[in-house]
């Protein structure tokens, strides 16, 4: 595949211009790709029942089956975060892709722990890069007014492979047995690469620098034209960039990685857990739990991604600062999601701990919004890296996450109360970041001091 950016001509028809069609169309694709992200994730986590029986796992084997998957997704996520900023994303992510379907349809073969456990490291070394790269892919083809919605778009594709898995992989664990699910999802992620082979491209805002360089100033000046402004004005003398280090010591850079890492945190807690929890200590069956997963993903993508992102967008349009309409809101949502965890194991009737456990996704929006407000801090050539260390601070979280939880399971007078005791760590911690969130998220203040060399 021919991988292009786009020319002049391109700009002339819209085609490469920031914000056109075909820049939302590309944002589709990988939206698309988030949404088999978290289908593969989540075909672990609905097998688990029948992968513990089959298998004779306690519930530390199975919460270090889902530790592991995060090791080498915290590696990777470092390494091709760094290597993303001197290479194209295109072929990147049709090779992650692959590398899904490989570690999915491998579980078949699985005889015992080993087969298990080099599948979910393959899984999470391929998928461990992904966030910060589709991130990185999109903001190539947008401007930074549509930089929110877009993060918070491709956060949703996650709600949109669980909603869409949880029914589809449930019939057929039930129907034709756990391993058919880890088909299904393989066979889906090596699809998509063959289609993005064809279809994918690099954006008009490349690492030499956004608006600059001969593509990138006809790109600009072609979304000027659409605009109706007079032109490009002409190029001022370009400041000494931020270094990495520089970046990452920042209080904002902190403050949303710590954020993303709670969030996490209960991404890769319930993905491991909620099957187990809601069937066994809750009562539901596999169909049941279908439904409330859906549901919840349901609620998560059109309140938490697209809603949140609205207003977000919104409150930017009428002047509110980035401080304000991501940071401090973000950082409450994580505190009513703490709030929420705390609600779901102590409330006394399962309808009702149910509904108050889906208030938990508010906390999600951490990852969009950590995303944008890193994309406000770090120049084009370092923000592929910055994103990547991003990723890895709150990729760490998914190491410890379900190991420690498992570890609460075995403890506990009974794996009721074990879990419940998981639970409700996880809820003091969101609690802690979401404070840090709101007191330490200043990106307008640590831009200006990262320009002033501060």
């Amino acid at each position: 595949m021919a991988l292009r950016t786009s020319g002049p001509a391109a700009a002339a028809r819209g085609e490469g211009v920031p914000g056109s069609p075909r820049a939302w169309f590309i944002v589709g694709m990988l939206v698309i790709l988030m949404a088999l992200n978290y289908a593969d994730k989540l075909a672990f986590g609905l097998a688990a029942n029948p992968i513990i029986e089959e298998f004779g796992l306690t519930a530390t084997q199975y919460g270090f089956a889902n530790s592991i998957f995060y090791v080498p997704f915290f590696i990777a996520t470092l390494v091709v975060g760094f290597y993303a900023n001197r290479t194209t994303t295109t072929w990147l992510l049709g090779v992650i892709a692959v590398l899904w379907g490989v570690a999915q349809i491998s579980m078949v073969f699985a005889a015992g722990l080993g087969m298990i456990l080099f599948s979910r490291l393959l899984l999470g070394g391929s998928e461990g890069p992904t966030y910060g790269l589709v991130n990185h892919a999109a903001f190539k083809w947008l401007r930074e007014a549509d930089r929110s919605l877009a993060s918070s778009l491709l956060s949703a594709g996650g709600s949109l492979g669980v909603m869409i898995g949880a029914p589809v992989l449930t019939w057929l664990i039930v129907e034709h047995g756990w391993r058919a699910a880890f088909i299904a999802s393989g066979v889906a992620s090596i699809a998509w690469c063959a289609v993005w082979m064809f279809v994918g491209k690099e954006g008009p805002l490349t690492g030499a620098g956004e608006g600059k360089g001969a593509q990138g100033k006809a790109a600009e000046q072609g979304g000027a034209e659409l605009d109706g402004a007079a032109g490009p004005e002409p190029a001022a003398a370009p400041a000494a960039e931020p270094g990495f280090w520089q970046i990452v010591r920042t209080p904002t850079f902190i403050a949303v990685s710590l954020a993303a890492f709670a969030a996490n945190w209960g991404i890769s807690v319930k993905l491991a857990f909620m099957p187990l929890y809601v069937q066994n200590v809750l009562g539901l069956t596999e169909h049941q739990t279908s439904v409330y997963l859906m549901v919840s993903q349901l609620f998560t993508m059109l309140c938490v991604y697209v809603g949140l992102a609205f207003l977000i967008k919104a409150l930017m349009g009428r002047g509110v600062s980035s401080r304000a309409a991501r940071g401090v809101l973000g950082g409450v949502c994580l505190l009513v999601a703490g709030v929420s965890l705390f609600g779901f194991v102590l409330l006394p009737l399962v309808p009702l701990k149910l509904g108050v456990s889906i208030l938990g996704a508010l906390g999600l929006i951490a990852f969009p919004v950590g995303s944008t407000v890193i994309g406000q801090i770090a120049p084009t050539g370092k923000r592929a890296g910055v994103l990547g260390a991003y990723a890895a601070v709150y990729g760490v979280a998914g190491v410890i996450g379900p190991l420690v939880t498992g570890l609460f399971a075995d403890a506990g007078a009974t794996q009721a109360a074990g879990l419940d005791s998981g639970l409700l760590f996880w809820g003091g911690l969101t609690l802690v970041c979401g404070v840090v969130a709101v007191a330490f998220t200043r990106p307008e203040l640590d831009a200006r001091r990262l320009a002033a060399g501060r």
